[in-house]
């Protein structure tokens, strides 16, 4: 077995005994490349069904191809997917442009919590 057949398998070991073990567990996909590869291995741990939920935490500031790849890989794949906005977030006026929200959380959670 090469090397990344090796760190393929250690992963949909992992994968399948985290699910085993935490009752609750969902998988974050965010459309990169990153969360699309471990959606990818998901699917491969569990023979293209993935048994839990797949969370996508809308920005509302992608390009109108990224939602229709998304909910069309969403449709094919059956993923059980769970889209969220921080809508306090966005009425406060959140945006590539102005990050921070008026608590000063860190930019890059602003989409996660709220004040």
């Amino acid at each position: 077995m090469d090397y990344l057949s090796q760190l393929e398998s250690r992963s949909i070991y992992i994968i399948r005994e985290a699910y085993s073990l935490f009752p609750n567990i969902a998988l974050l996909w965010s459309i990169g490349k990153d969360s699309t590869s471990l959606l990818w291995i998901t699917r491969k741990a569990f023979f293209g069904r993935i048994p839990f939920p797949v969370i996508h935490i809308d920005t509302s500031f992608k390009f109108k191809e990224i939602y229709e790849f998304r909910d069309k890989y969403a449709d094919i794949w059956q993923l059980d997917l769970r889209i969220s906005k921080n809508e306090r977030a966005l009425r406060q006026g959140v945006s590539p442009e102005r990050k921070k929200l008026d608590c000063g959380h860190d930019s890059q959670e602003q989409m996660l919590y709220v004040c």
